[in-house]
């Protein structure tokens, strides 16, 4: 039976220290998220505040603003999982301070009983008294094993009662500094609270202005997809002739006619696109630092809901000077060349494409072998708006694709 209950109290005790260290990783993993999303955060008012510098137009300070504020939620989202967790922690830690209290109390008392004992049998006062009091040999045997048990016993009740409240000290200084660390973690999300609705009424505030000039706000974007629709044009025309000149030296050896809607690979290229497509969602991004400043696919205008824009690839905001970068190994395809001098590069990976937009120059020339992370050339910087953008695009063949079920948290 006593076997049985030391196997249960290291079964607990092992029980408890795993909950624990799965608590801990809880909350390592929420903190990495949290710095994660404060560095966009970060980064979004570095922009914003560049935005506002350089009078830039309102439709980027409304997107940036909106950015803010969804990853301002996310960062209130996680503080208060947070306080969650420190409050689950903070009952258990009452709970065993609870347990302990009791556990000590019961201990005093066996203890008080054991002295009480010994007194009224003048064990303490005389041990020899007490061992020549015995009627034989047999009978002073057993009475020095008594006192060995009891002198034993006395110790390990001692040795019990200083351990457990020490351990009660100690659960009690962590009850304290998690207590602390609620109080931390609700005063954080409140200043996060506050930073949201000042956010709010400056984009409501953009919003208002915006609207009163209606017809400037309507003709900038009907300018803005204009030249979207051209890019998008003449990026699936490259795309479609650089596919043809791939095939076509090749497919002339075997005497076949060309393909139009894809590549034909050698067995290194179609290698070299599984690898490709084996990394989907875990791709670098195209940009060392950056923020998300429109995603892939049809979206609402932010002061006319009912007027929708479309966006082929994905456009990321990020700091002047910055270097778009490839995301994988591959050749670079193509460097094209806007009316405007801005320039794109295609990069292939087998039958897979990435392409980097609105770059100022670039680093590479046709034919280069690129590696991940290399870097492509500078990002354009716009001298009206002050904003650096990428816009990048994924395509498999002719086939457009969503970058953001590629690269890792696009």
């Amino acid at each position: 039976m006593k076997r049985f209950w030391f196997f249960l109290v290291v079964l607990l005790t092992v029980c408890n220290f795993s909950f624990a260290q799965q608590k801990t990783q809880q909350q390592r993993n929420l903190e990495k998220r949290k710095e994660e999303i404060a560095t966009e955060i970060a980064q979004m008012e570095r922009l914003l505040q560049q935005q506002v510098r350089l009078k830039g137009s309102a439709i980027d300070q409304i997107q940036l603003l909106d950015n803010k504020r969804y990853a301002l939620e996310s960062l209130i989202e996680l503080t208060a999982n947070e306080v969650q967790l420190l409050q689950r922690q903070i009952a258990e830690s009452n709970n065993r301070i609870d347990d302990l209290k009791e556990q000590i109390e019961v201990i005093k008392q066996d203890y008080q009983k054991v002295i009480v004992n010994s007194y009224k049998r003048k064990v303490e006062k005389n041990k020899w008294l007490f061992l020549l009091a015995a009627d034989s040999f047999k009978d002073a045997r057993r009475r020095w094993n008594y006192l060995l048990q009891y002198a034993s016993y006395r110790t390990t009740q001692a040795e019990r009662l200083v351990r457990k409240q020490e351990e009660l000290q100690q659960i009690s200084a962590t009850l304290e500094d998690q207590l602390k660390q609620k109080e931390e973690k609700v005063e954080e999300n409140r200043r996060q609270q506050r930073v949201l609705i000042t956010d709010r009424e400056k984009q409501e505030m953009l919003i208002a202005n915006a609207r009163k000039q209606e017809r400037a706000y309507r003709r900038e974007l009907a300018d803005r997809d204009k030249e979207r629709k051209r890019i998008d044009s003449e990026i699936d025309r490259l795309i479609r002739e650089a596919i043809e000149k791939a095939n076509r030296e090749r497919l002339a050896k075997a005497k076949k006619a060309n393909r139009k809607d894809g590549f034909v690979l050698t067995p290194e290229a179609e290698a070299l696109a599984k690898s490709f497509e084996g990394n989907r969602g875990r791709h670098i991004w195209p940009v060392e630092k950056g923020i998300k400043s429109v995603g892939y696919g049809t979206y609402a205008d932010k002061l006319y809901p009912t007027l929708k824009h479309f966006n082929n690839g994905v456009t990321i905001a990020t700091e002047s000077g910055s270097k778009a970068r490839a995301i994988y190994d591959g050749e670079v395809m193509n460097v094209m060349i806007s009316r405007q001098g801005i320039k794109g590069v295609y990069v292939r990976h087998g039958d897979y494409i990435t392409m980097y937009y609105n770059l100022q120059d670039v680093s590479v020339k046709e034919g280069d072998k690129v590696v991940a992370k290399q870097s492509l050339g500078t990002l354009h910087t716009d001298k009206v708006s002050g904003q650096t953008l990428l816009k990048f695009y994924l395509y498999k063949n002719t086939t457009r694709l969503n970058p953001e079920e590629w690269v890792y948290r696009l």
